[in-house]
């Protein structure tokens, strides 16, 4: 849940000092604000991430206050700048619905609401890797996920009626039995993301709807590419114009509505599809420090955030 506040106000103010005295003090005040309210971060951790943006040509000085269960739990000064962006964490516990905030303007408050806090569902993962999981340490110690590390054999037989999420991660043989336990697991209507590798891109875009590959391109740290597209307001990363790819691969064949997260060289780094009624993302790189640096697995971390959001943060309205 994204919300967003915009609100240009101006507030009059007619002060008397006593019944018997005419005489009238007006405080004139201007704000112009908005304010962005992300839950992609209870997921991360407990706690609301909030942005707010404003201009305050009158440098007056601007407070934010929080409260659950309306006792105030704490409040951030933002100060009298004329011109800022601040991001706060609001910290909640896990049993917190609500959590009401005000803003105020010199001590009075000038715009209020309430932000309701949705239930969050444990989900457990089962990650294949016929090596070391580089993943596995973007959820490692979230108590949201529970996972599972599953190395992969040609003959054996696989098992993910009991997972949530599937995360296909340094997998190069698919096979028989592989390909129809990912078939089974998507006409369940799961969430599957692959990290993608160079394998027969044809026949497993005939069983899996895999991207079909032309071609890896990007050979050394001494080039590399960057994302030539604004980054998403509600992912949570702060250092989406440091993240370097050294190398991915190029893809063909794709539908350009599936397409997301274009580099420098026009290529787009995702594809997103909707498989036997299941979502599934398929990155062309790695979490590898010969393919990217150590600053992109923030969007990694980000973009799986985005997948399986709406089945850990349970919308009861």
């Amino acid at each position: 849940m994204i919300r967003i506040v915009h609100l240009s106000l101006i507030f009059l103010f007619l002060v008397s000092c006593n019944n018997n005295d005419s005489s009238k003090v007006e405080l004139s005040k201007d704000i112009d604000f908005n304010i962005l309210v992300n839950d992609y971060k209870l997921i991360n951790s407990d706690s609301l991430q909030v942005k707010l943006n404003y201009q305050n040509p009158g440098l007056s000085n601007i407070v934010m206050s929080w409260s659950t269960n309306d006792i105030i739990n704490g409040k951030f000064d933002f100060g009298s700048d004329s011109l800022n962006a601040d991001v706060r964490n609001i910290p909640v516990s896990i049993d917190t619905d609500s959590v009401f905030i005000d803003l105020k303007q010199d001590g009075i408050s000038i715009y209020s609401f309430s932000v309701k806090v949705q239930p969050r569902n444990q989900q457990k993962v089962i990650i294949l890797n016929d090596n070391e999981s580089s993943f596995s340490s973007l959820i490692d110690g979230n108590r949201l996920f529970q996972y599972d590390l599953v190395r992969t054999e040609s003959f054996k037989k696989y098992d993910f009626s009991g997972y949530d999420i599937l995360i296909v991660e340094d997998v190069k043989d698919f096979s028989d039995n592989l390909i129809r336990e990912i078939q089974k697991f998507m006409l369940s209507q799961k969430t599957i993301l692959y990290f993608m590798e160079n394998v027969d891109t044809e026949y497993l875009s005939k069983t899996l709807d895999y991207p079909k590959i032309k071609a890896l391109r990007g050979t050394s740290k001494n080039q590399f590419f960057k994302f030539n597209e604004e980054y998403p307001n509600k992912y949570l990363s702060k250092n989406s114009k440091e993240f370097q790819i050294f190398r991915f691969y190029e893809l063909k064949d794709y539908k350009t509505d599936e397409a997301y997260f274009n580099i420098s060289t026009s290529d787009p780094l995702v594809i997103k599809k909707n498989i036997l009624g299941s979502k599934v993302v398929f990155l062309a790189t790695k979490i590898d420090e010969e393919w990217t640096n150590k600053l992109f697995k923030e969007f990694v971390y980000d973009l799986f955030i985005e997948l399986v959001h709406n089945q850990i943060v349970v919308n009861e309205s």
